[in-house]
């Protein structure tokens, strides 16, 4: 009996394993028919790619196109570098290649903007390459004043191919900007807002990161900013933001070549002999646009400016500006404009929001750790040596990076680039080693 009780159960078991398997088979079929005729037909969810569609977005920096391309052997090189350098110009071992590009900035507002800029990069096979970011000086306000436009041998703005192909013939990756509005028929150039100077130096740096024939070949943890006069004004800004705007860039330097600190201050400096009468037109022309500044601009300039101003302010570079806005501050700003710029007391006057607004300017306080230098002249007649050794002063204070001010004897603001070259390029060679640089403030 018990054997013949196991055998039923043993095939009770296989009958029900038997049965279990064609009703599994049987639901796995029916299943996959319900997903054929009614599941398949449903569209899925679109799958989510933030961070392919990130990438998607423009971006501050970006590399919106590459307009010309030209190359130059190492004597070719050498020889643009001499038009300004000269004998001073140490010996040149690499040709460059210089690429005028264009790319997207953004402003406080959040608007993208195109700009303008210019890259020069030694065409030896180094890779490590020190950044030095430079902002040019004032070249103007109209779009036919870009710096990227500029023809030394018709009109010479400061030759600044030569001053930027001497930087990368010493083993720079150079990236300079024309800065926001230039070539850009929709706006004008907002002259002397320090945002967006620094915005278009930072992103400028950006945009070189992108240049194919940049890849692979930066050393993007040597990042000088520089710049003359204006352009110097714009890199000291840069660096006053950066760490908000750009915090990927980590600038070690930032030097100035007769830079322009104060707005006000150089403006009031037409009564102490600065020959810079022009400055006055292009910051009412700018203010004004930018701020929706209501200036009384008929108690700031006499009648023959005034009517003008719009007109003159972007028809004329700065080759001729001088020659129109002429050498006499009493000939283009009216008695009581020049007696508020000689007494400094701007609260009270009709005058006081413009004050206000080239307050808003300054470069002032800094207290971020990059290095900084003052290169200038003692002869500097545009931005004189006061507001220089003012700004220094006030740098000493407030940065935790060291800080030096380079004054050279008989220099002129138009010289002073080639007469502090040296001393600029072992200033950078040592930090970019990681050489502490000591600082020249007073005790």
């Amino acid at each position: 009996m018990a054997i013949k009780h196991y055998v039923f159960n043993r095939r009770l078991k296989h009958r029900l394993r038997w049965r279990f398997w064609v009703l599994a088979a049987l639901a796995f079929a029916l299943l996959y028919f319900y997903w054929w005729a009614v599941g398949s037909k449903v569209p899925s969810p679109a799958p989510t790619l933030p961070d392919a569609a990130a990438l998607l977005q423009p971006r501050p920096g970006d590399l919106l196109g590459i307009d010309s391309t030209q190359a130059y052997t190492a004597a070719q090189t050498d020889a643009l570098a001499k038009e300004d350098y000269g004998s001073s110009m140490p010996p040149v071992a690499t040709g460059i290649t210089k690429y005028v590009f264009h790319y997207r900035s953004e402003l406080p507002t959040g608007e993208d903007i195109t700009v303008y800029g210019r890259a020069y990069l030694p065409t030896v096979p180094r890779t490590n390459l020190p950044i030095f970011a430079f902002a040019p000086g004032t070249t103007g306000i109209g779009d036919e004043c870009a710096a990227s436009l500029e023809k030394p041998k018709v009109a010479n703005w400061a030759n600044y191919d030569s001053h930027l192909a001497a930087y990368a013939s010493q083993g720079f990756a150079v990236v300079t900007t024309d800065y926001e509005g230039m070539r850009d028929s929709s706006r004008i150039h907002h002259y002397m807002v320090g945002e967006l100077e620094g915005r278009a130096l930072l992103d400028s740096v950006r945009a070189l990161k992108h240049l194919p024939a940049a890849r692979g070949r930066l050393d993007t943890g040597s990042v000088f900013l520089s710049g003359y006069s204006q352009g110097g004004h714009a890199a000291f800004w840069a660096d006053k933001i950066a760490a908000s705007y750009a915090p990927e860039i980590k600038d070690k330097g930032v030097v100035g070549f007769g830079p322009v600190m104060d707005v006000k201050e150089t403006l009031a400096d037409v009564t102490h002999g600065a020959n810079i009468n022009w400055f006055g037109p292009y910051l009412l022309y700018s203010y004004s646009d930018y701020y929706h500044g209501q200036y009384p601009n008929n108690q700031i300039l006499v009648p023959q400016f005034l009517s003008t101003l719009n007109k003159d302010v972007p028809a004329h570079c700065i080759d001729t500006d001088i020659i129109h806005w002429g050498h006499k501050p009493d000939g283009v700003y009216t008695p009581e404009f020049l007696q508020t710029l000689t007494s400094g007391q701007w609260a009270g006057t009709p005058f006081a929001s413009f004050g206000d607004d080239m307050d808003k300017n300054a470069v002032g306080a800094l207290s971020t750790s990059s290095a900084k230098r003052i290169n200038g002249g003692t002869q500097d007649n545009v931005v004189l040596p006061a507001q220089q050794q003012a700004a220094f002063t006030t740098l000493c204070r407030s940065s935790t990076g060291p800080v030096q001010l380079a004054e050279y004897q008989d220099a002129t603001h138009y010289n002073t680039m080639v007469r502090s070259f040296s001393d600029t390029l072992a200033w950078m060679h040592a930090l970019e080693a990681g050489l502490p640089q000591a600082s020249n403030c007073p005790h």
